[in-house]
């Protein structure tokens, strides 16, 4: 594994700006780790980070200004493009389409769902008006050719009327065809920066070249949605941070997995979903390579939500045109399941008197009751307060003091009293209703994709997950969890294991079975050059620069495509036959063995070349085992256990008197440092060299 070798002391900092907190992770050359939290400042998020820094700097006598000036990494998950398209709320949007199609957002794919209650098939949310959408006299064919030229004297005044009738504030271009020929969407750019040079605008030919006129009208809309918002945000993170002494850019994480630069940020805005939760996905497959450890279901609750994802042979999975907000966008992101099941989820009763979690959150303001700043409804923190599984007079280490009692009063005032039940009652079942979503989460990435997740390791992040894991695991019957040693923060961890991504995709509608392969390896060739110019520009060398190249294979006639790798070097003719085996060996996993289309020819749609920039990844320091085996506990305390219905006086243990190897048999409760831990009767738990807690579920 590589390590710094500087020997003034020099850092990496990884922040993941999240729905309830913000988390900073510091660490130097020698592997030592250092970690904070802060509540998350809405609207201000750089508040935020400067609290934290202000935070982990305390902890090891400094001072923000020293740590930022020997700052040689900084790299950011944020949430403002997600909370953006969660909330609609972003620029007014002024679209442009070839004449005939200034319907396309509206029709979309239809309101259509698999639910069975007609109210709910509704249209999707208008993020463009409509009469905001102007159309152009233009028409490319679909091989590229120009059959009608594109009049700019309409196009003029088209932005024109955009500009100061409907008041836009971005723009979205996107033609028919525009990715097998993007002249006129080129010159559209160029007579809007002409006019309105202070207006952001994306071209659907830039930011997703690929066939599909929905999805990527919608990638570009959302692009330009939340784009200004990006750079604001970007603008005044790196401007705080310069003038407290940051001399190297920021690195903002994207969904993909891997760190676009500032500058890039601003214009591929929507790159930028997700980012916080991709960071807890790569630090757990670092983490599980160092373990050994190929196959991993991750599973991280913070705040706000459950993300879970899965990791086989130690690739992470890719899932393409995402949807996000109900939108079928053209993105592609490490495949993650969210469910609104986080340590702020709101308790309530539906229509029915039936109890309900999520997916609305308190937040960090006002926060769940226990926070004591307002919050009038229980949340899944209040739970587990009332339960007895958290002392909260060691909430955050002791940076944040709880109330039981008003974690109690809020349960019985909403929950329990309604159903004429007790507070521990009450409070059991909503925790067994929080386990067993996220046990189907889990389910969805592993049993619904053709894998069994007792064949899996599951590692445990975030601040509220260590609480629910071990009953999570023991319904998917999976009997190893490790759990971090910065488990509360290891989403901003993980930020600090990327590497630099760019992607490229093109459509290409390759017959694999009839077609010759020159033109796919032209093609494929210059994809490769574009991702290594690319990350050639931000300071990378070809002995660390990887290329990953992929396509999106169907059968002929299929709506829908799955993902596979490409061999390396060109494509030959006897590569034709091994990728229609992959394909066939793929899709039968997840469809089931017998499902493929005998006699069908494969079909290429897209090609996609990704370049990979390998950067220095911090050090992590192992431990000598010092255990006795077992631990003497730190006190006895009474919690009511959800999985057995009943109230007990359990041990509990304090993480700093626990040595490597020690081994705690449930049940159990682990206060360690800003996580606690919940070990049942059915599991044991140890401290490993690398400071990681290791449960094993029976």
């Amino acid at each position: 594994m590589e390590t710094l070798v500087e020997k003034e002391t020099k850092y990496h900092i990884g922040i993941d700006i999240g729905g309830t907190f913000t988390d900073l992770v510091l660490s130097d050359h020698e592997g030592n780790v250092s970690r904070a939290k802060a509540l998350t400042t809405h609207g201000r998020y750089t508040d935020g980070i400067i609290n934290a820094l202000k935070k982990a700097s305390k902890k090891i006598n400094t001072n923000v200004e020293n740590i930022l000036s020997k700052t040689e990494l900084f790299i950011n998950g944020t949430t403002i493009v997600t909370n953006a398209i969660a909330e609609l709320k972003g620029d007014v949007v002024g679209l442009i389409v070839t004449k005939g199609f200034k319907d396309t957002m509206r029709i979309a794919r239809s309101a259509r769902t698999n639910d069975y209650n007609m109210h709910t098939q509704t249209n999707l949310p208008e993020i463009v008006n409509r009469s905001a959408i102007v159309e152009v006299d233009e028409r490319v064919d679909s091989t590229g050719n120009v059959l009608i030229e594109l009049d700019l004297e309409q196009v003029k005044e088209r932005v024109r009327y955009l500009v100061e009738i409907e008041k836009v504030e971005s723009f979205a271009v996107c033609l028919l065809w525009s990715f097998k020929n993007p002249a006129h969407e080129q010159q559209i750019k160029a007579i809007v920066q002409e006019m309105y040079p202070d207006k952001f605008i994306t071209i659907s030919s830039e930011i997703y070249p690929v066939e599909r006129e929905y999805e990527r009208m919608v990638t570009t809309v959302l692009n330009s949605f939340s784009g200004q918002a990006v750079e604001k945000y970007v603008n005044v993170l790196e401007g705080e941070l310069r003038e407290r002494g940051l001399n190297v850019p920021v690195g903002l994480m994207q969904s993909i997995g891997g760190v676009l630069s500032a500058d890039e940020a601003k214009y591929q805005a929507i790159n930028l979903i997700n980012s916080g939760p991709v960071g807890g996905v790569l630090g757990a497959n670092n983490l599980g390579k160092l373990l050994g450890l190929k196959d991993i279901i991750t599973a991280d609750m913070g705040g706000t939500s459950f993300d879970t994802a899965l990791i086989k042979d130690n690739q992470l999975g890719l899932g393409h045109r995402a949807e996000l907000n109900r939108f079928m966008t053209g993105l592609s992101m490490v495949d993650i399941t969210a469910i609104g099941a986080g340590g702020g989820s709101i308790c309530w009763l539906d229509d029915r008197n039936a109890p309900r979690v999520g997916p609305e959150s308190a937040g960090s303001f006002p926060g769940p009751a226990c926070y004591g700043q307002g919050g009038e409804n229980p949340a899944i923190t209040d739970v587990v307060v009332a339960l007895g599984m958290i002392n909260p007079d060691l909430f955050l280490g002791g940076e944040m003091e709880l109330s039981k009692e008003a974690s109690v009063q809020v349960i019985k005032k909403k929950i329990a009293d309604p159903l004429g039940w007790d507070v521990n009652q009450a409070a059991s079942g909503l925790y067994r209703i929080v386990v067993n979503s996220m046990s189907n989460a889990a389910r969805s990435v592993s049993i619904e994709k053709g894998y069994d997740p007792r064949e899996f390791a599951v590692i445990a992040y975030g601040g509220a997950s260590p609480l629910f894991i071990a009953p999570i695991c023991k319904n998917l019957g999976i009997s190893k969890v490790v759990i971090p040693a910065n488990s509360s923060v290891f989403s901003a961890y993980g930020l600090l294991w990327s590497d630099n991504i760019r992607s490229f995709a093109q459509t290409v509608n390759w017959n694999v079975n009839k077609g010759e392969p020159e033109g796919i390896n032209t093609l494929l060739n210059r994809l490769s050059e574009q991702a290594k110019d690319a990350l050639y520009s931000n300071g990378f060398a070809d002995e660390n620069i990887e290329i990953i190249r992929e396509g999106d294979f169907k059968f002929s006639g299929q709506a829908f495509e799955i993902t596979i790798p490409l061999p390396e070097g060109n494509i030959t003719a006897e590569n034709k036959q091994e990728i229609i085996t992959t394909f066939i060996e793929t899709y039968e996993r997840l469809y089931g063995e017998g499902t493929a289309w005998e006699g069908s020819d494969v079909i290429m749609l897209n090609c996609r070349v990704t370049g990979v920039g390998k950067t220095v990844k911090p050090k992590i320091k192992s431990n000598p085992s010092e255990g006795k085996g077992q631990v003497t506990p730190h006190k006895l305390n009474e919690v009511f256990l959800p999985d057995l219905n009943e109230a007990r006086q359990i041990p509990t243990y304090v993480s700093q008197e626990i040595s490597v190897g020690d081994l705690i048999n449930g049940p159990a409760i682990v206060e360690a440092g800003d996580t606690t831990i919940y070990v049942p009767e059915y599991a044991s738990i140890t401290k490993d060299e690398y400071l990681n807690y290791v449960m094993e579920v029976r």
